[in-house]
């Protein structure tokens, strides 16, 4: 009976171990993950090398275009050269020609009058001889674009006349105005090449002062 009367023991209970609260369930932004720097400094490496790369590659295609115009503009360059050339050598080549045909003709000339009797070569024939050769000469001329030319009126031009003999006379009316036309002028298109040489009436007072006499 004493031991029905003893307080009885509590029965010991084992309690599970707390698990830690879950961030999620507080409310709370977890914990960021760890910095991976390895790989962030490959990513960084194949950025900067792809870029590079495609750098490289724009500069080669800059330096094949540059080099492709540089010899576009060289050959271009040349053509022009050439045609210039050309356009320069031919003229140059058809007055060659025409003075070698004239020449050929002088010596032609030259070896025919050596043949006449003496009787035959008379000054009027020379005469004549010089106006065919220098009638040659005009139609060479005439062939490379230059043709002789007469100004109009009787009135003296400077623009395109040279006055290479002065002739005095009284008459104040007639003074300025041509009295003979010595050598024809010779024009290319609109160039002027020679002016016309003639002769000038002045009034006989001018032409003392020219010659120091008194006025």
């Amino acid at each position: 009976m004493e031991d029905l009367a003893q307080p009885l023991a509590a029965p010991v209970v084992e309690l599970p171990e707390e698990c830690p609260p879950d961030p999620q369930q507080l409310g709370e932004d977890p914990a960021p993950p760890a910095f991976d720097l390895a790989s962030a400094l490959g990513q960084l490496q194949e950025t900067v090398t792809a870029g590079l790369a495609d750098l490289l590659q724009q500069l080669r295609d800059k330096l094949t275009y540059d080099r492709f115009k540089e010899e576009q503009i060289a050959r271009l360059h040349e053509e022009l050269q050439a045609y210039k050339s050309d356009l320069v050598a031919k003229p140059v080549r058809q007055l060659v020609q025409g003075l070698i045909r004239m020449h050929d003709d002088l010596g032609k000339m030259a070896a025919a009058l050596r043949q006449k009797p003496a009787e035959e070569l008379t000054p009027e024939r020379f005469f004549q001889q010089f106006a065919d050769f220098q009638d040659d000469l005009e139609l060479l001329l005439g062939q490379n674009g230059v043709e002789r030319f007469q100004a109009p009126g009787d009135v003296f031009d400077p623009r395109r006349q040279t006055s290479i003999r002065m002739v005095p006379i009284d008459d104040p009316t007639r003074v300025g105005r041509i009295v003979e036309r010595l050598r024809p002028g010779f024009e290319q298109g609109e160039t002027l090449l020679q002016k016309e040489r003639v002769a000038v009436y002045v009034a006989s007072n001018d032409n003392d002062k020219a010659q120091g006499g008194q006025p």
